[in-house]
């Protein structure tokens, strides 16, 4: 009866890290990814970019919220679609301001 349990705790404990585990690889990977684009592709040097965090949303599921050093103000969020990086929007600000990054 003991074995049972432990064996039934096991498979619980599996159960629940696995999709975890798969969370957070996947926002690693994009994480990983849009800052290539945009040191690579964007030609933003590496410096000005303060922070690249993955999140868990609705729609698209996953996506990158980025911050950068001159405009600490605005969230960024990119994500992958079909292969490619795209930003999807930036924290709004007053009519008239002028973005940096889009």
């Amino acid at each position: 009866m003991n074995k049972k349990i432990m064996i039934i705790v096991f498979l619980g404990l599996i159960l629940i890290s696995v999709p975890v585990i798969y969370v957070q690889g996947t926002l690693l990977s994009l994480e990983s990814q849009v800052r290539q684009h945009l040191i690579t592709e964007k030609n933003i040097d590496e410096k000005t970019i303060v922070s690249v965090d993955g999140v868990v949303g609705k729609l698209p599921l996953y996506s990158v919220e980025v911050i950068f050093a001159d405009e600490p103000d605005v969230k960024y969020f990119y994500t992958e679609k079909n292969g490619k990086i795209i930003t999807l929007h930036s924290t709004l600000k007053p009519k008239g301001y002028e973005y940096k990054h889009n």
